[in-house]
């Protein structure tokens, strides 16, 4: 990794939503390879901040006749997504891997359903159904 690549990586983390870093290069090659640069240093913050890291796009752009490598953050919600059921009718879906991760932890060392749901201020259906299968009843 160059250091040129980390010092502006670490000022594009400093973005806000809809900001960009538009960093000059002097050919094609050089274009290339800080993109795969910033890419490496992405994928690396990436197991610290997923969420952020997700955000960060990096682009190689043509601009005025000269060569950019551009780090835009745009908003993304990674772990929000919807679903069409058979009628047509969207559902918001939302996943946690830190909750699930939690929730994996704590039926593994392990704590009552009630802890859980007091740590994690209650329980979701799918949670409850994937969980603690053997306490679903049916109506």
């Amino acid at each position: 990794m160059s250091e040129l690549a980390s010092v502006w990586f670490e000022e594009a983390k400093r973005l806000d939503v809809g900001q960009a870093i538009f960093i000059r290069v002097g050919d094609k090659k050089e274009q290339t390879e800080l993109a795969r640069e910033f890419e490496e240093e992405r994928r690396t913050f990436e197991k610290l901040d997923i969420i952020h890291a997700k955000q960060l796009f990096i682009n190689k752009v043509l601009k005025e006749r000269k060569q950019y490598v551009v780090i835009e953050r745009k908003y993304r919600a990674p772990f929000t997504a919807f679903m069409r059921d058979e009628k047509g009718v969207f559902t918001k879906l939302t996943v946690d891997p830190e909750r699930r991760r939690l929730l994996t932890l704590m039926t593994k060392d392990g704590l009552t359903r009630e802890e859980i749901e007091d740590t994690l201020n209650g329980l979701t259906d799918n949670e409850i159904a994937e969980f603690f299968p053997e306490v679903i009843t049916e109506k």
